[in-house]
């Protein structure tokens, strides 16, 4: 056997078959192939995923990435209405639709980034590369601008260089907050740097030459390269809108909103203002809306501090005074929410609504339109016929300088449920004037000696004089210090001639002689309530006033109510005055008996308490509560029914008065009006209808001139509606203010409030 050179591979596979030869050879190929398609497969994955992300989420994703904040805005609401009985409406909201544009859209000349994104809006990503297609593009969108304020000015009814003048503006202050904040910025910078500079400095001192050279090595790595030129500033008012026009029609912002393609930038915002078409009437009852600030709103949080469900916001309105102010969270609307997206250049993408608004409830007052109406004539002639009388005539009861300050109140209300009819005071201001006043007019209503802001009917507090005799009577009866038809011999003076006397004397020399307490009612014989009041003391009286509701609030549902005052007397007044530690307290002498028996003294009411006392006396001792709001919800007069929320109303029996003292008291009142000698005999009657009432002539004390009253109510048969007038420094009750409550049940029966008995 002879030896040959054979090839290894030759030698290891000569034993193997054809197939496992074959098998062999392919093995690099697969190989090669698996290492292919592991590289193919990632690839092909990253290709399709980017695929999807361009071809079918591109436009979502670029979508989304113009949105550069989601903001909540509130949507404006409409407070309640504010009516009378009748319907006739003393308050309500009006809406003020005014024209806002997008600060780009007014600035001149316009910015290249806004022009340059405007322009990439109107073309395709292939034809944004053309630079004629974008320049084109630029192009029109001026020129759509220019068409913009053209149908702007056309539609608003504006002249095009009044607009110009307003853009000007605009931009001149937004200018001008840019510049400021940029100066701040720069400020800044020079201080950090300053900083840096001194810090580095001390530091390099303290270093080795190879910490010197770790530290450059350092800082070359990791600091990355400064920027020649800082990013510009852009200022909140640069993306904001910004009102131009305000005080458009309806029509003209429905046009601008219903074409939002012919107006790009233009929004319309719709407010409310609160408006007062019968302007002063009723101003204080009504009360004022206006807006809130800072501390209303501190107050709000003290009273809720969980939260405040009405979520008042400063430049919201808010109830001040009157009615709008006791219920301001029925009136007041709850505004909704609205969610607003915006893109880079802070132009309003979309918008949603995340809350509706929510309209405020109507009030329906008591009031009677044409009673008040008619009250607040007869207070303003009579103020001005009293204060615009010659100087003797003046000099006769008060000095000129009282007259300028003088007002009055009337007050009529119904006896049975305390509904106010009518509450006029005087001066008065014009609500309207009050919204926006000028300093001018404001000055001039805050320094006017009048007062034209103080709601007298519940606030003001005066001595009553000879009205309170009611009362005294009252309680002159029901503890049985006098016998109603027992006479008393009046001489014009208690003790002597000086003091403690009739008005009769006063004037005349003469007392009333025999007079019964229903004549000394009727012709107001002082002497009479003196000495029986010496007689039973002043806790008697004060007992009885309390049962009125003297010396507190009448839970009228007007804010701040004046609670009057009641002496307090008291026989160890050392002992008392050291227990309360109160300069307020005042030794009681027995002379302030018998000034409060007369209603002077300390004694103090208001013209709502008055008028209630006399409605209690006409209802058979009923004490009402007075209101000034009939019914809370959406008022619909005419043949259909109210659908509201009625005011309870409340009364309860006066504990211990018995009718027989209201009958005596009652035919006493209804003398001072019928009866020839009677003190409102000759201002007060009427021959169609029987009016019942006292006068009061209030001394003062001063140079300044009494107060005059007229208390009473009508018909003196049936009553219906109980009433009081009174006129500060003004004189005698009878002269001056029964004329007044004469022409005021006219009114009445021209109205149809009260019915004529004969």
């Amino acid at each position: 056997m002879r030896n040959r050179i054979a090839h290894i591979y030759d030698d290891a596979q000569s034993w193997r078959t054809d197939g496992e030869r074959q098998s062999l050879d392919t093995r690099p190929k697969m190989r090669l192939l698996g290492l292919f398609a592991a590289m193919l497969l990632p690839f092909l994955a990253i290709t399709g995923r980017l695929a999807y992300l361009q071809v079918v989420l591109g436009e979502q994703y670029i979508a989304q990435g113009e949105y550069l904040a989601k903001t909540v805005e509130p949507i404006p609401s409409r407070d309640g209405r504010i009516l009378t009985s009748d319907g006739r409406v003393l308050a309500y909201d009006v809406q003020q639709f005014s024209v806002y544009v997008h600060y780009r859209w007014l600035e001149e000349p316009p910015n290249g980034r806004w022009l340059r994104s405007q322009a990439f809006s109107r073309l395709s990503r292939r034809e944004r590369r053309d630079k004629e297609k974008l320049e084109s593009a630029k192009q029109q969108v001026l020129a759509d601008r220019e068409t913009m304020w053209s149908r702007l000015a056309t539609i608003t009814k504006s002249d095009s260089a009044e607009l110009s003048r307003r853009r000007s503006q605009i931009q001149k202050r937004v200018e001008r907050i840019a510049e400021s904040v940029e100066r701040r910025r720069q400020a800044q910078r020079t201080s950090i740097e300053e900083i840096d500079a001194t810090e580095s400095l001390a530091d390099i001192k303290h270093r080795s030459w190879s910490q010197r050279v770790w530290a450059m090595v350092v800082e070359t790595l990791t600091t990355p390269p400064e920027r020649g030129n800082a990013d510009p500033i852009i200022v909140k008012e640069e993306l904001d809108d910004h009102e131009i026009i305000s005080g458009v029609t309806l029509d003209v912002a429905g046009d601008i909103e219903s074409h939002s393609e012919r107006y790009p930038g233009v929004r319309i915002e719709v407010s409310t203002r609160r408006a007062y078409p019968e302007g002063g009437m009723a101003a204080h009852v009504v009360g004022s809306r206006l807006n809130v600030h800072a501390e209303d709103i501190a107050h709000r949080q003290k009273q809720f501090p969980e939260g405040d469900p009405l979520d008042y916001r400063e430049g919201d309105r808010i109830g001040k005074t009157g009615v709008e102010r006791t219920y301001d969270t029925v009136i007041r609307g709850v505004r909704g929410r609205r969610q607003v997206f915006r893109n880079r250049q802070g132009e309003i993408i979309r918008t949603e609504d995340l809350r509706q608004p929510r309209v405020g409830d109507d009030i329906v007052l008591t009031l009677d339109y044409g009673l008040q109406r008619h009250t607040e004539e007869l207070l303003d002639r009579a103020i001005r016929e009293r204060w615009e009388l010659t100087n003797v005539q003046l000099t006769s009861f008060a000095s000129e300088e009282a007259g300028k300050q003088a007002g009055g109140c009337i007050v009529a209300m119904d006896v049975r449920t305390g509904a106010i009819l009518a509450a006029a005071s005087a001066p008065r201001f014009d609500l309207e004037s009050i919204i926006n006043p000028n300093p001018e007019t404001w000055a001039q209503l805050m320094n006017d000696p009048r007062r034209p802001f103080f709601p007298r009917p519940a606030h003001m507090t005066l001595p009553p004089g000879s009205v309170f005799k009611a009362l005294t009577a009252i309680a002159l009866l029901e503890s049985g210090a006098v016998e109603p038809r027992q006479p008393f011999f009046c001489r014009g003076y208690l003790d002597n001639p000086d003091g403690h006397r009739c008005f009769i004397f006063r004037h005349h020399g003469v007392g009333h002689q025999n007079v019964t307490l229903k004549d000394a009612l009727s012709r107001s014989c002082n002497v009479y309530f003196f000495d029986a009041a010496r007689r039973l003391g002043p806790e008697p009286i004060l007992t009885w006033a309390k049962r009125f509701g003297f010396g507190g609030p009448s839970g009228v549902d007007l804010p701040g109510e004046k609670a009057g005052h009641l002496p307090v007397p008291h026989d160890d007044w050392e002992k008392l005055f050291r227990k309360n530690n109160s300069r307020r307290l005042q030794r009681w002498y027995p002379g302030d008996t018998l000034g409060l028996a007369i209603g002077q003294t300390r004694l103090t009411v208001t013209p709502i308490q008055v008028a209630r006392m006399m409605a209690a006396i006409a209802n058979d001792g009923q004490l009402v509560t007075p209101h000034v709001v009939r019914d809370i919800g959406t008022a619909r007069f005419g043949d259909s029914d109210i659908d509201n929320r009625s005011r309870a109303q409340t009364a309860f029996p006066i504990p211990g008065l018995s009718r027989g003292t209201l009958k005596v008291i009652r035919e006493g009142l209804e003398q001072v009006v019928a009866h020839p000698r009677g003190t409102g005999h000759r201002t007060v009657r009427l021959k169609n209808i029987a009016i019942a009432g006292k006068t009061g002539t209030a001394e003062v004390g001063s140079a300044k001139g009494d107060h005059a009253w007229f208390a009473g109510y009508v018909p003196a048969d049936k009553p219906r509606v109980a009433f009081c007038v009174v006129l500060e420094h003004a004189g005698s009750g009878g002269k001056f203010a029964g004329p007044v409550a004469r022409e005021l049940v006219r009114g009445m029966i021209e109205r149809g409030i009260v019915e004529p008995d004969r």
